[in-house]
């Protein structure tokens, strides 16, 4: 009698630290999740900053992405003047402006935020519409 009591004993305490393994690994399972859902949270939080702060600097030089290069120090202009890059901080961010327009047109650009050890797979992008008034050249 004695040694079925011990025998039912082990196998309770056998079920119970199986029991615990398996929730433990569930648990381990979610902290790296949520690790991983952190870190994608903040990459995007400083995507849409960039991306927010380049509007803004693009709306307040009207477009004129040579000024633009000049206010932010690092940027680099391609040879048709089209684009500017700027990489700070791990993040790169590109600005494309899709034509040149008129006075009295809207001048359409484009932003897209990457990191810049993974440029291929942007983290934020945006679209920004400035409207050039009449008699104010670029």
């Amino acid at each position: 009698m004695q040694h079925s009591k011990s025998s039912l004993f082990l196998m309770e305490l056998i079920i119970a630290l199986l029991f615990f393994s398996l929730a433990s690994t569930v648990c381990i399972r979610l902290f790296v999740k949520a690790h991983a859902l952190s870190a994608r949270t903040v990459d995007q939080n400083y995507a849409v900053n960039y991306a927010q702060n380049m509007a803004e600097a693009f709306t307040g030089c009207s477009g004129d992405l040579r000024t633009l290069q000049t206010l932010l120090s690092g940027s680099l202009l391609t040879e048709d003047g089209k684009s500017l890059s700027l990489e700070q901080n791990g993040y790169r961010t590109d600005l494309t402006c899709n034509m040149f327009p008129e006075p009295g047109c809207t001048l359409n650009a484009d932003i897209r935020v990457s990191r810049t050890d993974n440029a291929d797979t942007p983290l934020y992008t945006l679209h920004v519409d400035l409207h050039i008034p009449h008699g104010r050249s670029r």
